[in-house]
């Protein structure tokens, strides 16, 4: 234990502690914040938001047609709303431009269209976008019997219509959840996971090499104790990246915790109103969560071992950097594209993500067991 400790200093020195920080900042600053600041980015997409929470509010995980009824009469109402405000102006009308429909949804695109289109927008700014916004949740529900007809166009897989038929018949096509959270939710996990995995590399990286440059390899090696220092070494390493990977998942969730989508975590994410991605299992948000969460902490974990093994077998630190960036190009890249965003989608057959881990798992117990067994029969010259 003492000398596992010991490892554990050599790994969180104070540089490094100052390098996560840094670095993390500068992460931060160029991807992340504005995500966070600007959530919703941009009308109507923040009244969209706005209405799927009322919604969640008013009638709960999912919309029936009752309720449906109940929510195209609150789009009746607001564009009373909006009519009675134009009959209070001449030119709109003496241009017969009184109705959300004549002024927005006609092809009627004169002068005097354009100014009131342009008064509207300044005066009765959050109608007219809450309007749009309730338009378009309306052609989606309209719509729903659609559901994944993208899917069914690019593909004739037995278990993929059999899925597609299952989310239409299920209830799936009437669950409130918004494509906002879930996109902006994916976007950013995909961020947190390349930070973290580029911090565990900056973490791993002088783990062996340290001791090359010292020239103590010699001495560990002439000792049986000082062989199953590369297990010591190793069980550091992992417990410290995943440290590492804990540190960054909090520091992310204690920003998103502000983005105010609690209410969202209970839900499907198999929605009417979720155009970015179907599952192939009724999932909840958190549940999501939760899967994205595991699969950072499994990629981590394996990205430890190869990064330790890299640094075992690395001459110096030059050659180390070079070997390091395929091994990013895979991680930043492959692996959290197909492995942290968009997970079980049904762009992909059913058990990827499961085996996808399955296999990065295998492979790095592989290089465990490979390298302890090497370090046993090495010899002390090498």
């Amino acid at each position: 234990m003492r000398i596992f400790l010991e490892e554990w200093k050599k790994l969180f020195t104070w540089k490094f502690a100052i390098l996560l920080v840094l670095v993390s900042l500068v992460f931060y600053q160029l991807f992340i914040v504005f995500e966070f600041k600007y959530f919703p980015n941009g009308r109507p997409t923040l009244d969209t938001f706005m209405v799927t929470q009322e919604m969640l509010e008013n009638y709960g995980e999912g919309m029936d047609e009752k309720e449906f009824l109940d929510f195209q009469q609150q789009f009746e109402d607001r564009k009373a709303l909006l009519h009675n405000y134009l009959e209070e102006d001449e030119k709109a009308v003496e241009s017969d431009l009184t109705t959300y429909e004549a002024l927005y949804r006609s092809e009627v695109d004169n002068e005097v269209a354009q100014d009131l289109r342009e008064k509207v927008g300044v005066e009765k700014e959050d109608l007219i976008y809450d309007i749009q916004a309730r338009e378009s949740i309306i052609s989606s529900y309209e719509d729903r019997k659609e559901m994944g007809i993208s899917y069914l166009e690019t593909s004739s897989n037995p278990a993929l219509l059999e899925r597609i038929e299952q989310l239409r018949e299920n209830g799936s096509a009437e669950n409130i959840f918004s494509y906002i959270v879930f996109e902006n939710y994916d976007f950013l996990i995909k961020d947190v996971a390349i930070l973290s995995f580029f911090s565990i590399m900056l973490f791993i990286m002088p783990l062996y090499l340290k001791d090359r440059k010292n020239k103590v390899i010699h001495l560990q090696y002439a000792t049986k104790k000082g062989r199953m220092l590369f297990r010591t070494k190793l069980a550091a390493a992992v417990t410290g990246g995943i440290l590492v990977i804990t540190a960054q998942l909090i520091l992310f969730f204690s920003f998103y915790a502000a983005n105010d989508t609690h209410m969202f975590l209970s839900q499907n994410i198999n929605s009417f109103i979720n155009f970015v991605m179907l599952s192939w299992f009724d999932l909840t948000f958190l549940q999501y969560i939760i899967l994205t969460v595991a699969a950072i902490y499994i990629l981590g974990i394996a990205l430890i071992v190869v990064c330790a093994w890299i640094s075992n077998i690395s001459p110096n630190y030059m050659t180390s950097v070079g070997v390091h960036v395929p091994l990013a190009f895979v991680f930043f890249g492959v692996g959290t594209t197909y492995l942290v965003r968009h997970v079980t989608t049904l762009e992909l057959p059913k058990y990827t993500f499961l085996i996808g881990l399955a296999v990065v798992l295998l492979m790095s117990s592989l290089v465990v067991f490979w390298s302890v067994k090497r370090e046993k029969r090495k010899d002390i010259l090498v």
